[in-house]
């Protein structure tokens, strides 16, 4: 079974990390996101060696900008991390990603949200490509 918590090891914590990530990473535009990647980068823990990171982590951005009520701010957030939760199983690869939202999105439904997300992180080939049906599974054309 896959473990969907999202633990301190999954999220991007340090201003270091956010700022290499939105520098340098691969940036992925929506209407209401943006979203930044690059492979997982390499920490250092108290002067032992750089090591990478074991997992997927992600990083989330509110400014007051897109809303100046912090409560609004923090659900969009929440709701965010509950999508990337969802997601991570199924991603490539090791990445941090950073999303970064825009004015207009705390204004979105779960599902509005859900939807942009999922179709950053394809767009950004963090998810597997979809799979079109196999032709002998599809459904016929109904007769007129």
């Amino acid at each position: 079974m896959a473990d969907f918590s999202l633990g301190p090891e999954r999220r991007i914590k340090r201003r270091r990390d956010y700022l290499e990530l939105q520098n340098n990473g691969k940036k992925t535009r929506g209407r209401y996101f943006l979203l930044s990647c690059a492979p997982s980068i390499a920490r250092q823990h108290d002067g032992e060696e750089f090591v990478p990171a074991p997992e997927n982590r992600i990083g989330i951005t509110v400014t007051r900008k897109v809303n100046k009520r912090a409560v609004q701010r923090n659900r969009l957030k929440r709701r965010v991390r509950e999508i990337f939760r969802h997601l991570r199983p199924r991603m490539q690869g090791r990445n941090d990603v950073v999303v970064i939202a825009l004015n207009g999105a705390t204004e979105l439904s779960n599902e509005q949200i859900s939807r942009e997300i999922k179709y950053l992180f394809y767009k950004a080939k963090l998810l597997p490509e979809k799979k079109n049906r196999d032709s002998s599974r599809a459904r016929p054309a109904a007769k007129r």
